[in-house]
């Protein structure tokens, strides 16, 4: 029995054959009805040829005689032959029709033209017989005889494709199912049973053969290949517990090495929070007092020694900045902030500076600035007059009665304008095999120098860092004994010109009543000297016992605290006031603290304070707490994913610029871990997801980026106690906050 499955090969072969033999037998039936119609004229050709043979001259010599009954027989003579419908004689003494008068056709008419030639005189012409033959006969033997061959032909033709495709099961198709439920077999791993097909073996071996000795040739190698793995995966079980006690001693190797790192990088943070406190605090005191002096009637060449100390101060607590610039998230890299200045003003008040030792040193100062250079300029302002600042101490410092010159002079008016600054002096000079390496660190122009006038050899290498950090270069030209000029090349913007050199400052509001906890002395009168001299009545305290009481004692308006405290911390003092029913609970209160980096940031708000006054305090921030105006920005959005005001907080604290780098930091390093933290959870790797989900947890926390701190924890918690689950539960959800806090960065970065 045939057994074809539709669209099997051999249902299709039995199709083509089928197709195949319908069109032969179409065509064999359409060449034999030609031949057979070709036939058929012919004989109507012969008859009528037998006709203009034989016929005629009976025919023309019975109407010379006028013997019509001889006519009629002679027609009905033509009549008789085969196919011919109707004979008309038509003569002008006789009009003879035999046959049927009116046939249904379609006719085929021959007609002859009857002649005489009598024994004397000429050709006589006596008329025309016309002999109609019926073609619809001759179709209906053409069509009987088409039909029978067609249907003969189809019959053979039928009985050959089934005895073929039967023929083609038995050499082929069941070959074919048994080699295809034998890789059905193989793919279901059952590879022990060989394969055998219902066949007589030949000499000679045909296509099937082959194909079946290739497919259980495949199965003998695919044995081998499990017995290859097998005893593969017997000697790697065999070693699989010593690999095991590697892995658990790499792993806690690694973790006492992942705790030392996080231990070293914790005991710098707290070495960074403690030295920005303890170095901002006598910093605070020198800028509070020359605040405090600013007041003060002094003589204008006082005046301007008190600003360029002021200025020396805040340049000072802009380097302290950038040294401990976001402990956690800090890159190291210095950040130039452009602003608008004076180039002449800023000379002046380092010449201001450096004059009294210029003086002690019998030098004298000169400077000379091109008349071309711009009223003012772009650009970062602090690291020029650090450069200009170490070039001049270095070259007063190394000339002893002589002068020093500076010299700025207009190269190109590029974009903006090209210009280079050169500190000439004439004292010591320096060696020519020593200028190749002057810029580097901790290098001095030789240990008699060194011994002789001090100093660590950084000043050159900090200004080197500078000058490139503004895209310029510098360089120095010295002989020993001639003295030496330090130059250096910048290009700097155009300033908003007519823009005046006074600082916009806050007027003083009404009188307050403040206090003040702050253990230092000087930070007490510092303070209280800033709200006294805008008539605001100050109460101090010096540690958080003695500001609880007088809270309790009395109202205020405001109360300033500082964060690092004796005994209680302004931390903690903030929460008891908050906590404790009092006249104060709801009373204003304003951190004072140099330590703003953002884990610390995120405390000092949550405790319940209202604003943070960083370190040291300046006039104009204090005038805007006093006056109720938020150093904290308003949240323009409601968004459980960021924390908005902490955000606009370090915008307030630290600027636009940091801010933007340090959003810079996070989204590099959110790009950075992520593929990282997706390979981790996919392996199953819990130790390493731990330690990148801790690493993005903080420093996305310290950012405002709540929705993603919070999910990164869980996924570090659930991964510190090996559960796969729980992390793989987690993987999705972590991945969606990572996706949005890429877009919310992007959006960020670019406003």
């Amino acid at each position: 029995m045939i057994r074809a499955r539709p669209g099997g090969l051999l249902r299709r072969l039995l199709l083509f054959i089928l197709l195949f033999s319908l069109c032969f037998t179409v065509l064999a039936s359409t060449v034999q009805l030609y031949f057979e119609y070709r036939r058929e004229m012919r004989d109507i050709d012969s008859r009528m040829e037998l006709i203009r043979a034989g016929y005629l001259a009976s025919l023309e010599r019975s109407l010379w005689d006028l013997n019509q009954e001889q006519l009629n027989v002679q027609l009905r003579g033509l009549v008789d032959f085969s196919d011919v419908a109707r004979v008309h004689l038509n003569s002008p003494d006789f009009d003879l029709l035999q046959g049927n008068a009116d046939p249904v056709g379609p006719l085929r008419i021959e007609r002859f033209e009857l002649d005489y030639q009598p024994p004397s005189g000429p050709l006589r012409h006596l008329g025309q017989l016309e002999v109609s033959t019926d073609l619809g006969a001759v179709h209906q033997r053409l069509y009987a005889t088409g039909l029978t061959s067609l249907l003969w032909m189809s019959v053979f033709l039928c009985g050959l494709a089934v005895a073929l495709s039967g023929l083609f099961y038995r050499l082929v198709t069941r070959h074919l199912q048994v080699m295809a439920e034998f890789a059905r077999r193989i793919a279901a791993g059952d590879w022990h049973e060989p394969l055998h097909l219902d066949k007589r073996r030949s000499a000679n071996e045909d296509e099937i053969d082959t194909v079946a000795h290739a497919l259980d040739d495949m199965r003998r190698a695919i044995l081998s290949d499990i017995e290859r793995r097998e005893t593969d995966r017997l000697a790697l079980q065999n070693n699989r517990d010593e690999l095991l006690r590697m892995v658990e001693r790499r792993t806690a190797s690694l973790m006492r090495a992942k705790d030392e790192a996080e231990a070293a990088n914790l005991a710098k943070s707290r070495f960074l929070a403690t030295m920005s406190h303890e170095l901002r605090t006598p910093l605070n005191g020198i800028l509070g007092m020359a605040q405090l002096l600013r007041g003060a009637n002094l003589d204008e060449r006082d005046g301007k020694r008190l600003d360029a100390l002021y200025k020396a101060g805040e340049g000072l607590l802009s380097i302290l900045n950038e040294v401990l610039f976001f402990a956690r998230l800090e890159e190291g890299v210095s950040h130039p902030e452009p602003v608008d200045f004076s180039l002449r003003h800023l000379l002046d008040e380092v010449l201001t500076l450096l004059e009294p030792r210029a003086m002690s040193n019998d030098t004298t100062l000169h400077c000379r600035v091109d008349p071309k250079v711009a009223d003012r300029h772009h650009g970062a302002e602090q690291f020029l007059r650090q450069v200009l600042s170490n070039l001049l101490a270095n070259a007063i410092k190394f000339t002893e009665g002589g002068e020093v010159r500076v010299d700025v002079a207009l190269l190109a008016p590029v974009p903006g304008q090209r210009l280079r600054l050169s500190v000439t002096d004439n004292g010591i000079g320096i060696a020519q095999a020593v200028q190749e390496k002057i810029f580097e660190r901790f290098t001095q122009a030789s240990e008699e120098v060194a011994q002789r006038f001090g100093g660590t050899g950084l000043g050159l290498a900090i200004s080197k860092h500078l000058v490139e950090q503004l895209g310029g270069q510098i360089g120095v030209e010295s002989e020993v004994g001639q003295g030496s000029c330090f130059w250096f090349e910048v290009t700097l913007q155009p300033g908003i010109a007519g823009l005046a050199d006074v600082a916009i400052h806050s007027e003083p509001g009404r009188a307050l009543n403040v206090l003040v906890v702050e253990d230092v002395p000087l930070n007490r009168e510092v303070v209280s000297g800033l709200l006294q001299g805008d008539g605001h009545r100050v109460w101090l305290a010096e540690e958080g016992e003695q500001a609880l009481i007088q809270c309790a004692a009395q109202t205020f308006d405001l109360i300033l605290l500082d964060v690092h405290l004796p005994g209680i911390s302004g931390v903690e003092l903030c929460k008891l006031i908050r906590h404790t029913e009092g006249p104060n609970r709801h009373c204003r209160i304003f951190a004072l603290t140099a330590s703003v980096q953002p884990a610390l940031v995120r405390g000092y708000l949550d405790a319940g304070m209202d604003g943070i006054l960083a370190k040291p305090l300046k006039l104009d921030n204090l005038r805007q707490a006093l006056a109720g105006k938020a150093l904290l920005p308003a949240p323009q959005r409601a968004d459980e994913a960021m924390d908005w005001p902490l955000l606009d907080t370090h915008r307030t604290l630290l600027g636009e610029q940091k801010l933007q780098g340090l959003l810079a930091v996070l989204r590099d390093a959110i790009t950075q871990h992520r593929e990282a933290l997706k390979e981790a959870i996919e392996a199953d790797d819990c130790t390493e997801v731990a330690h990148l989900a801790h690493r993005l947890a903080g420093s996305s926390d310290s950012l405002g980026f709540r929705a993603l701190a919070a999910a990164l924890r869980a996924l570090e918690e659930a991964a510190r106690i090996n559960d796969e689950s729980a992390v793989r539960a987690l993987a999705t959800q972590v991945q969606a906050h990572l996706q949005r806090s890429q877009q919310t960065l992007a959006e960020l970065l670019h406003t």
